[in-house]
């Protein structure tokens, strides 16, 4: 029982200093927002910061983590309900990336931007990967990267076109022309 309420103290803490900080990043940057300013926000001492998070790039990374754990388990989730469906984390992606379009703008042009959405991109095809046959042969296995590849930054690259220039549209409707295109696309290929 100690366990338990202590994990959801860890959690709380854990979840505390990540709102904290996408909140500092979208008012003043990540390269202006210090580890003080995170445990101001947040309201823990310095040593609580440090026993969750060695520095501000590792609580960073940390969401993108979490963004993976969710992700995966909307896929399992997804072919759980619907075996023929293929990329069940797309539309948790959409979701998660409506919601969190300010923190991706203001992070636009700025080499943590640019590290964020290479790991996201990196994160994005691991999960892809998953959901394509297992290769024998080298060039299968090459295939499934490339596929995975094409996954993950058509993913990235439609997010962007989206919230840019169609933000009317709903998750839903993007996710459904994703999957048109995605499916389309890798049924010849593959």
């Amino acid at each position: 029982m100690a366990t338990r309420r202590v994990d959801r103290r860890l959690a709380r803490t854990r979840s505390s200093l990540q709102k904290a900080f996408i909140e500092l990043i979208q008012e003043k940057g990540y390269d202006a927002t210090t580890v003080q300013d995170i445990i101001d926000r947040a309201n823990v001492g310095r040593s609580t910061f440090y026993a969750h998070f060695p520095d501000k790039e590792t609580l960073l990374m940390s969401g993108i983590e979490d963004l993976r754990a969710h992700l995966t388990e909307r896929q399992r989730a997804s072919r759980a309900l619907h075996p023929n469906l293929a990329f069940g984390f797309s539309l948790a992606m959409l979701e998660h990336a409506r919601g969190h379009w300010r923190l991706y703008k203001a992070q636009a042009g700025h080499r943590t931007g640019y590290i964020v959405v290479q790991r996201i991109t990196e994160m994005l095809t691991d999960v892809a990967r998953a959901e394509l046959p297992r290769g024998a042969s080298k060039e299968q296995r090459q295939n499934n990267d490339l596929a995975a590849q094409f996954v993950a930054g058509g993913l990235m690259s439609l997010i962007k076109w989206w919230l840019e220039k169609a933000p009317d549209l709903t998750e839903k409707a993007i996710d459904q022309k994703f999957r048109l295109l995605v499916v389309a696309g890798l049924s010849r290929f593959t």
